[in-house]
């Protein structure tokens, strides 16, 4: 399960210590897990995206 977030800071992210980093830019949106989700939010280097009910978008 993933959940999509958006950057708010452009940098180079990883999701698992074991992948290479990717260069991410403010303002785009990528499906990572949720526990990175909670330490990129908690960083203030993303944002949760969520639908126009405000629900989060969970993929699968």
């Amino acid at each position: 399960m993933k959940v999509i977030i958006q950057y708010t800071q452009t940098g180079l992210y990883r999701d698992y210590a074991w992948e290479a980093s990717c260069i991410r830019m403010k303002g785009q949106f990528h499906a990572v897990t949720p526990s990175h989700a909670v330490q990129l939010i908690e960083q203030n280097k993303a944002q949760l995206h969520t639908d126009q009910t405000d629900n989060i978008v969970i993929i699968d």
